[in-house]
C-alpha cells in the first residue's frame, strides 16, 4: 500500500513501536516515519507506507510546533520529570513580563548541546546507552532556530511552554536552558507536538481509527518547501535518470509532469541537473 498518513502518537509509545502497529494493520513492509518522538510525548508523527517511504528526505522537517509544560525548582539526569531527580531548589516567582523577556534571549538561532538522552551517535554508540552505562561524554553544540517562544504561568511551579522550531531542536534542552536563563532548574512536564509546517494534529488519525480513510493525505502535503516543485516535459529522460536542463532559479527541486511527482533534482553545472532520487 502507498499511503501517507498522520498519526497521532499516544504516550507510552515508541515511534518505533507506532510504526509496527502501521505496518501490522495496513500488512505493508516498507514504513518509515519523518521525525523521532520520545516514548513520553504524543502528538502528530507523519508516516510513509510503500513507495512513498522514498519520500522521507524531502519531507517537511522544520517549523515544528509543541506545546509543552515544565516544572521549576527540579534538574533530572534526563532534562525531563521520568529521569532521575539530581538538585532541587525552592524557584522564585516571575512576572509574565519576566518571562516574556527571558524567552526573548531564545529569539532566532541559538546552540544547544545535545543531552546525554538522545539517539546522536558517539564513535558509532547512541548517546543514550553511554548515559545509561553513567558514561557522560563532552557534546558539540548544535545550531538550532526558534522561530516562537511563549512561556506562561499555570500554577504553582509548573509553566506552559508554545515553540515553533527548527529540526533537531531538543525542547527538554530549551526548557533547561531557559530556566537556567532565569537562575532556576526545570524539568519537562509533557511534550505534544502540534503541527511540522502547515499540517497540523487536528488532522491525525488515532492508533483506535487507524484503517479508516481519516488521516490519509497527498505527498503533496508533507513536501520539503526546500525542495520545490517545477513541472517539466522531460518525463522520460527523468524516468531513466538522465540530466535534464531547466530554466530555474533553484538549485534543488522536484520534478513534476502533469501534477505527478517523477525525481529530485540537483544543479549539477549552469542549467544542468542530475538526478538525485527517483520518487515514482
Amino acid at each position: 500500500m502507498d499511503a501517507i498518513i498522520l498519526l497521532n502518537k499516544p504516550t507510552g509509545m515508541t515511534s518505533f513501536d507506532a510504526v509496527a502497529r502501521v505496518r501490522k494493520t495496513f500488512h505493508e513492509k516498507k514504513v518509515g516515519h519523518t521525525g523521532t518522538l520520545d516514548p513520553e510525548a504524543s502528538g502528530l508523527l507523519i508516516i510513509l507506507l510503500g513507495r512513498y517511504t522514498k519520500f522521507i528526505p524531502y519531507s517537511v522537517c522544520d517549523h515544528k510546533q509543541y506545546e509543552a509544560t515544565f516544572q521549576m525548582g527540579l534538574l533530572s539526569d534526563t532534562q525531563d520529570i521520568w529521569g532521575q531527580i539530581i538538585e532541587r531548589k525552592q524557584p522564585s516567582v516571575y512576572t509574565q513580563k519576566q518571562l516574556d523577556e527571558a524567552a526573548k534571549k531564545f529569539s532566532g538561532e541559538i546552540m544547544q548541546i545535545p543531552p546525554m538522552y538522545s539517539a546522536i551517535k558517539k564513535d558509532g554508540k547512541k548517546l543514550y546507552e553511554l548515559a545509561r552505562q553513567g558514561i557522560t561524554v563532552e557534546r558539540e553544540p548544535r545550531k538550532a532556530v526558534i522561530e516562537n517562544l511563549e512561556v506562561h504561568h499555570l500554577h504553582d511551579d509548573i509553566y506552559s511552554l508554545k515553540a515553533s522550531v527548527s529540526s533537531g531542536t531538543y525542547i527538554r534542552t530549551l526548557i533547561q536552558d531557559y530556566a537556567e536563563s532565569l537562575g532556576e532548574y526545570a524539568v519537562m512536564t509533557s511534550l505534544v507536538r502540534t503541527g511540522i509546517e502547515d499540517i497540523t494534529l487536528d488532522e491525525a488519525v488515532t492508533m483506535e481509527e487507524l484503517g479508516s480513510e481519516k488521516g490519509i493525505v497527498s505527498p503533496m502535503r508533507i513536501l520539503n518547501p526546500a525542495w520545490p516543485l517545477v513541472e517539466t516535459d522531460c518525463e522520460a529522460d527523468i524516468r531513466n535518470g538522465k540530466r535534464i536542463f531547466l530554466e530555474t532559479e533553484h538549485d534543488q527541486l522536484i520534478c513534476t509532469h502533469n501534477g505527478q511527482i517523477l525525481a529530485a533534482y540537483q544543479r549539477e553545472k549552469g542549467k544542468q541537473f542530475r538526478c538525485v532520487r527517483g520518487l515514482f
